[in-house]
């Protein structure tokens, strides 16, 4: 007994020794973790983006987000440690009140989907990790579970159908434009990074197909968003910009782009445009950026292979102002973003120098420059004709001009034809679900589809859509067309064309000739984004009926058909003329 409680003192001794060590924390406690103000800011953000688009406060619209953010902000900057932070988010999150939706009906959409059907693309774990939140806040926010069916017009986040595609084809976001924000004010350069990153977060589809993951992006351009004007980057060119605004709208400007960019998807337009603009046709070839065309004004030809604007090497150029100009992948960057180049490389001047190369040599003009309502950004001339018979009995229709009402009419003019060209270079004018029928004899699937669950953010539910002949198409006319059918696409066949394209594909006389689609198809989000613009961004993932990629890599041709530099100086349509010969070749088999 007596020897028990001497071990018993010896212990107690060693105890109040440790304690003597660490007097910041008391007997027994964690040492507080020091945590830098991009660290905190980050947390500040998915917390508010997660609590956003799941709390009843905010999808009741018994709270504003964006209000509730920008108090938030120089609270968290204040503070120096995690376990500060986690008890202020604590605090914010259990004085929005209550979590009662009022109801407890289940989105139908998701409750009867497989469980097959079901795809989580955000990893949402980090709600419910103490160590990372403390152990109060990860306890509260875990009790943000599925979110009922919200019937109120109030949430940030509601959704579309469309009777062409699936079932669910969202989202729409409700957001204030606020175009009168103080650019020089951190709080709300914050609040569009934060915007823009939880929609991104919990509405892309694609985060596997980032070349940078989403969550670390935030250490880098929080920087930029608190440094304001000085944080532009090093040989930041802004161009035109600087008459728009002064260093805190550039950077904020420059900032907002560059994440999106990052997204590699072609339905994002961005927001580093001139206000005057170059009018130069180009489009790329051989790896060189050609003239195709020419402009009123404009003293270049056909076939002349840009080398500098301004006395800038525009390759060179190019990889500079990279980082502002949307692209999927680096081998279309040059034709998709041509005209961009020039004119930002053009410094908003009513003049620009070009020098080119022609015939084997360097020679220079002066091009005038022209406002945004006159700029030429068209890859093609736009047809003017919805079909033409060409020679050989070859029919040609541009989808441009195709419609619901006309497709009937101008197939039976076609109907005799020897074969068919499919001009997809060009945009459909809408997604004519009939016109494919005319080459698919039945229904077959062609599509698989993410769309967002409306229950819980981040997540998708899987559908399956077909295309092809069914009988009511009969009983409209729709006739089996079983002549050879080539489909001309490139890189500036996009989302309609793209489905167009591999719905037609599955017709057993079809062929895909060219190059590799855009990568960018299915349904785009619409996002406000607080003080400067509109932007976009592909919102339902969309994959081939065997489950292949689209987004970025684009949809593959059977028959591959590069433009050449001689080939546009001679003014010729090399995809055309292989898809004509195609087809003669194989009438005569």
């Amino acid at each position: 007994m007596k020897q028990q409680k001497k071990v018993s003192i010896h212990l107690l001794a060693a105890a109040l020794a440790v304690c003597l060590l660490l007097p910041l924390v008391g007997c027994g406690g964690r040492e507080p973790q020091p945590a830098t103000e991009v660290e905190r800011l980050s947390k500040l953000c998915r917390v508010w983006g997660y609590v956003k688009y799941t709390h009843p406060a905010f999808l009741l619209g018994q709270k504003d987000w964006d209000e509730e953010l920008l108090a938030l902000i120089p609270q968290v900057r204040e503070l120096e440690t995690n376990e500060e932070v986690n008890a202020l988010l604590h605090e914010w999150f259990t004085s929005l009140g209550e979590i009662d939706y009022g109801n407890c009906e289940p989105v139908a959409f998701w409750a009867e989907a497989a469980e097959e059907d079901k795809v989580v693309i955000t990893d949402t774990s980090w709600t419910t990790d103490a160590g990372y939140l403390g152990e109060e806040l990860a306890g509260d926010l875990g009790k943000l579970g599925e979110v009922p069916h919200i019937k109120v017009s109030t949430t940030p986040v509601q959704y579309k159908t469309s009777k062409y595609l699936s079932e669910v084809t969202g989202p729409i976001f409700r957001e204030n434009d606020l175009k009168d924000m103080d650019y020089s004010d951190v709080r709300f350069r914050l609040l569009g990074l934060f915007r823009l990153w939880n929609a991104v977060e919990y509405y892309f589809p694609y985060h596997n197909l980032l070349e940078k993951d989403w969550v670390s992006t935030l250490d880098e351009f929080i920087p930029r968003m608190l440094a304001g004007g000085e944080g532009l980057p090093d040989g930041f060119t802004p161009g035109a910009l600087a008459l728009m605004g002064g260093e805190d709208f550039q950077s904020y400007v420059a900032a907002i782009t560059a994440l999106l960019v990052r997204m590699n998807d072609f339905h994002v337009v961005g927001g580093l445009l001139g206000m005057t603009y170059a009018p130069i046709p180009v489009m790329e070839a051989e790896g060189k950026l050609v003239v195709f065309g020419t402009a009123e004004g404009c003293p270049l030809l056909p076939g002349d292979v840009i080398q500098e604007v301004n006395g800038r090497d525009i390759y060179e150029f190019a990889e500079t102002v990279k980082e502002y100009l949307p692209y999927s992948r680096d081998e279309v960057y040059l034709s998709r973003n041509g005209a961009f180049i020039l004119s930002l490389a053009g410094d908003n001047k009513s003049e620009i120098e070009v020098t080119v190369l022609r015939d084997g040599k360097e020679e220079t003009f002066f091009c005038a420059c022209v406002s945004v309502e006159e700029s030429p950004f068209i890859p093609y001339a736009q047809p003017q004709e919805v079909y033409e018979i060409l020679e050989g009995n070859i029919g040609l229709v541009n989808p441009a001009l195709l419609s619901t009402a006309n497709q009937y009419g101008v197939m039976e003019e076609l109907r005799d034809t020897d074969g068919l060209v499919i001009d997809l270079r060009q945009y459909p004018n809408l997604f004519p679900k009939t016109f494919p029928a005319y080459f698919v004899p039945e229904s077959t699937p062609a599509f698989i589809h993410l769309n967002p669950s409306q229950a819980a953010p981040g997540a998708y539910i899987k559908t399956v859509s077909n295309v092809g002949c069914l009988p009511e198409d009969r009983e409209r006319g729709v006739y089996y067309y079983d002549k050879p059918v080539v489909v001309l696409m490139d890189e500036f066949s996009q989302s309609g064309s793209e489905w167009m394209a591999w719905a037609i594909g599955k017709g057993e006389h079809v062929v895909l000739m060219g190059g590799n689609t855009a990568g960018a198809l299915d349904g785009m989000a619409k996002l406000s984004i607080p003080g400067h613009f509109v932007d976009h961004f592909t919102a339902i993932g969309a994959y081939t009926d065997d489950g292949g990629q689209i987004q970025r890599t684009g949809l593959t041709p059977d028959i591959p058909v590069s433009r050449t530099i001689q080939g546009i100086r001679e003014g010729r349509d090399e995809l055309m003329e292989a898809a004509i010969e195609y087809i003669q070749n194989q009438s005569i088999k």
